[in-house]
């Protein structure tokens, strides 16, 4: 009975992953739309601000996509994801709290901490 409720709950998570990787598509297009009309403006922070949510979109498909082939997440690939959106909500918001950017910066230590280590070990 338990066997056959979780081998359920995992199938309906597989189909919600897919979903989200299908709705993660159709973002990433409509970002790529949106970093293609900046540079024709000549606009090139915000092409390269929508160029970098294309990465991080790309990125969670990856993710998603790894997990549906193995049912596992490597901490490594989510530390990246992590550091790439830290990068990215500073560029946008252009953030000149002392503060902030010290948690900012202790954050992305600590990330990439995990990244170097979690390295060593594969």
């Amino acid at each position: 009975m338990r066997d056959g409720i979780v081998s359920l709950l995992s199938s309906i998570f597989d189909i919600i992953v897919a979903i989200l990787e299908v709705v993660i598509i159709g973002f990433i297009a409509i970002s790529l739309y949106k970093t293609v009309i900046p540079l024709s403006v000549g606009d090139l922070e915000l092409a390269l601000e929508n160029f970098l949510l294309v990465l991080i979109l790309l990125e969670m498909y990856e993710l998603l996509s790894l997990y549906l082939k193995e049912h596992h997440v490597s901490m490594r690939r989510i530390a990246e994801l992590g550091i790439m959106a830290i990068v990215r909500k500073i560029m946008i918001e252009k953030i000149y709290d002392p503060l902030q950017l010290l948690g900012f910066a202790a954050v992305i230590f600590v990330l990439g901490w995990i990244y170097v280590n979690l390295r060593r070990e594969y």
